[in-house]
């Protein structure tokens, strides 16, 4: 069993939270929006996804406590703010963390892939990519 941070709330990172909880790992998920993060603390239920009801593993933190808590994360922000998500995560990330990318896609102005940003901002970070089939709400 692992300790498991999910970096974004969305239809994506909540799939992914209910996955890793259901196969027994311990899962706390990070939304930059404060009331998704009171919402799922509260409700254990993701109201603006699908109504999906959170398993009592996973649980809902600040992006310092998912990181600092958890040795995996999980980035599940979309490709737009990977970077952004990055710069506000790197100064919590420690040596040989494992960083999974889970956005598709490369950065617009640099041409860089998801797992390079991540790398280029945390360079501490062992960085993994997670592939499989679409999920792009962003078309």
């Amino acid at each position: 069993m692992s300790r498991v941070g999910i970096i974004g709330a969305g239809s994506w990172g909540t799939a992914l939270s209910l996955v890793l909880a259901n196969n027994g790992h311990s899962v706390e998920i990070w939304s930059i929006v404060e009331s998704e993060i009171e919402m799922l603390k509260e409700k254990h239920e993701h109201t603006r996804e699908c109504f999906v009801v959170l398993e009592a593993g996973a649980d809902a933190a600040k992006v310092e406590e998912t990181i600092k808590n958890n040795d995996i994360l999980v980035l599940a922000v979309p490709s737009v703010f990977t970077r952004s998500t990055a710069v506000k995560m790197a100064p919590f990330v420690k040596e040989g963390q494992i960083i999974v990318c889970v956005a598709k896609g490369i950065e617009e102005n640099t041409l860089m892939t998801i797992s390079d940003v991540v790398e280029s901002e945390i360079p501490c970070a062992d960085v993994a990519v997670m592939c499989g089939p679409s999920h792009a709400e962003e078309g």
